[in-house]
């Protein structure tokens, strides 16, 4: 790989005389990805100097958690890169084919630094985090879709993105063994019951502490865009809600309408719009993502296709998510019932 490396990068530097990958280390984190770290040595005359690089790309056939789109990836990095609006490590170069690195890969910057749920996780003194993070997602939601690479998806309307999104629920138990009146209910429940809309902007779509990195200066980086789309900005709010909530802690939930002041001045968003009313609706509507899964794999159980205790324990999931998404239902339509509107 270093060879390989290098070679690489010799087709996108024609700057510098030579080129030399002094080392080369596989990294922690990125699950759905094979991650590397490289030291390069490059000369230009009697000058020497080094920087390292990091490489994204897909793992073997058949060994990745979960399946994205690396021509995607790359193509929301190289705009976002570009328009310098929020904070990333930069996007360099693409191995679009695999024919240079074995596979599609992304080489971009390197950062020094740890993870946000690193810190908090060491810390119950959470400080200016949680306004920070607001911020953070504020910055996502401030690019409209017009700055964002014209072959990027585009709903028609507000209302049939959340209609499509609405519609995964049907969809669960459509493709399942099992009949689920659960999912049938959510997804009346939520079709009855939508907010008022928000114009459609880039959305992270997996927005959790771990992906937000800490540099040595203390300043945020967002990682891993794959799941990168155009939607409603309260999507990224509901699936940072469900998700912290599980693999705490989380910032949200610490002080809800201060962190809502905060995104909401962040993003020029009104109160009506976003709150925790509105919050509480797209949590729900995110669940279908773990919901989705696991009711796929114990499908697979039930038919045979997969054996594995772990996974005939997710029943329970299954069953603790449900009675979730039930009683936050009964706290939102409650609160329609008191105020007369979805605030």
């Amino acid at each position: 790989m270093p060879e390989r490396v290098a070679a690489f990068l010799k087709l996108h530097r024609s700057d510098v005389d030579d080129i030399e990958v002094v080392s080369y280390d596989p990294m922690a984190g990125g699950y759905s990805r094979s991650m590397a770290s490289a030291r390069v040595r490059y000369r230009s005359g009697e000058v020497m100097l080094e920087e390292t690089v990091v490489l994204r790309g897909d793992p073997p056939a058949g060994h990745a958690m979960i399946e994205t789109d690396r021509d995607h990836e790359w193509m929301v990095l190289e705009a976002l890169t570009e328009l310098g609006a929020i904070p990333i490590p930069a996007a360099r170069y693409y191995d679009a084919t695999g024919g240079h690195l074995g596979t599609k890969a992304i080489v971009m910057d390197h950062v020094a630094g740890g993870s946000l749920q690193s810190l908090l996780e060491r810390s119950d003194d959470y400080g200016d985090h949680p306004t920070r993070l607001a911020e953070l997602w504020g910055l996502v939601h401030s690019v409209e879709s017009d700055q964002l690479p014209a072959a990027m998806p585009r709903p028609s309307s507000w209302d049939q993105r959340i209609d499509d999104l609405i519609e995964m629920w049907r969809t669960v138990e459509q493709r399942s063994v099992n009949s689920d009146p659960v999912s049938r209910y959510t997804a009346a429940w939520l079709s009855a019951n939508k907010p008022p809309p928000l114009p459609l902007r880039l959305t992270h779509g997996d927005p959790q502490a771990p992906n937000v990195m800490i540099d040595a200066e203390g300043e945020y980086l967002l990682l891993d865009w794959e799941f990168a789309s155009i939607g409603d900005p309260r999507e990224d709010l509901g699936w940072y809600n469900i998700y912290s909530s599980a693999a705490g802690p989380n910032l949200y939930t610490h002080d809800p309408e201060a962190f809502l002041q905060a995104y909401r001045a962040a993003t020029g968003f009104g109160e009506a719009e976003v709150n925790q009313w509105t919050v509480g609706y797209f949590t729900i509507l995110a669940g279908v993502k773990v919901g989705a899964t696991i009711s796929e794999q114990l499908d697979r159980f039930a038919l045979g296709e997969n054996s594995g205790v772990m996974t005939a324990m997710q029943v329970g999931s299954l069953m603790y998510g449900h009675e979730q998404n039930l009683a936050a239902i009964a706290g939102l339509q409650a609160a329609l019932e008191v105020r007369g509107a979805p605030s």
